[in-house]
């Protein structure tokens, strides 16, 4: 009996050998981990990380971080545009679209359907670029299946299928937006972008959520990282959509696209940074080598200060207050420099933490 005990004992351990061992550097067992991808970055080296043994972080993370955030951010906020559309209607077109079946292509206005269509498109390329970096990271992408077929409590794992229905949603509305589909399409599209919201959310903070949990990095370890992260994708995706009010031809039906953009962003950067202070504090309170101070005058520092502070936060929000406050709106040319700016921003922000975060590591 101890013999086929000790069997069995083998044959488990060998099971979850295929799914990658830690001192293998294939990612550890996936009930360590809690994940069962193997890659060569932290992802899912967090039981290295709990152990002490330090965090390593690929430049495709960083990239899949950026574009996955900035994609589910665009989607949050053209998406918000058009359910409000679709539902805040008089009346009498509620009733219309009750009994049309849609409320997509047939009430969304023309420089609306442009604006729209442009940001899914743009956001739809960042999220298939930010899924091969993520799958181009991983040691072994073609076990990336076994998320789906294993499916864990862990960040990676619900990160995964909240990722994986996200780009569902998000390819429904790019659809309903081109393309002229029927009355069940439409309605379908309208429920993607309802469902989608959420999802975007989900993607937006889970992965704060998952560098929260690294136990070894003392700069990740703060309830104010995945509320940065969060307010600094939704910012890029009101970036996204102010780019794709620069290509609209309509002049006249642009403007009320750049001062409502503009307002919402102003606001989300002034949260953004308000976020970044209260990680500051905190990270530095709970921890004696004070962490967050290697953003701020260590290696990395100028990709905090010129890349974020500078591109992500003052420089938007100049530009965009001095438009607010004498209400007129900048050249289109402006307008998508500025944009520029916050996505470069948005992509500083993650790769300072991440760098920092691993040259700090325990």
């Amino acid at each position: 009996m101890r013999v086929a005990s000790a069997q069995r004992r083998q044959r488990r351990t060998s099971a979850d050998g295929a799914c990658g061992r830690a001192d293998t550097g294939c990612g550890g067992d996936a009930r360590r981990l809690g994940a069962v991808v193997p890659t060569r970055t932290a992802f899912v080296q967090t039981a290295s990380a709990r152990e002490g043994r330090g965090v390593t972080f690929g430049e495709l993370i960083v990239w899949y971080l950026f574009l996955g955030g900035a994609a589910a951010g665009s989607f949050a906020v053209l998406s918000a545009v058009d359910l409000y559309t679709a539902l805040s209607r008089s009346r009498r077109e509620r009733l219309a679209w009750a009994a049309s079946g849609c409320a997509g292509r047939r009430f969304r206005p023309e420089t609306q359907r442009r604006v729209v269509a442009t940001g899914y498109a743009i956001a739809f390329a960042m999220l298939v670029v930010g899924m091969l970096c993520l799958l181009a990271d991983l040691g072994r992408p073609e076990v990336f299946y076994l998320l789906f077929l294993h499916p864990t409590g862990s960040f990676v794992s619900i990160g995964t299928f909240a990722l994986t229905l996200f780009a569902a949603c998000l390819t429904l509305a790019l659809a309903e937006s081109v393309l002229v589909l029927g009355p069940a399409w439409e309605r379908a599209a309208l429920a993607a972008k309802v469902i989608g919201e959420v999802l975007a959310i989900a993607v937006m903070v889970y992965t704060g959520l998952l560098l929260e949990s690294v136990i070894a990095v003392d700069l990740w370890r703060s309830a104010w990282l995945p509320v940065l992260f969060l307010l600094s994708a939704l910012s890029c995706g009101c970036a996204v959509a102010l780019i794709g009010v620069c290509l609209c031809e309509s002049r006249a039906g642009s403007l009320p696209w750049f001062r409502g953009l503009s307002l919402v962003d102003a606001a989300i950067i002034v949260l953004e940074a308000l976020a970044v202070i209260m990680c500051a504090i905190t990270v530095n309170a709970a921890s004696a080598d004070r962490p967050f101070d290697a953003l701020l005058s260590g290696d990395q520092a100028w990709v905090f200060w010129l890349g974020f502070a500078g591109c992500g936060i003052l420089m938007p929000l100049a530009i965009e207050t001095s438009a607010l406050l004498a209400r007129r709106n900048h050249a289109s040319g402006v307008v998508a420099a500025m944009a520029v700016l916050v996505l470069v921003g948005g992509f500083s922000l993650r790769f300072v933490l991440v760098n920092a975060g691993v040259q700090t590591a325990v």
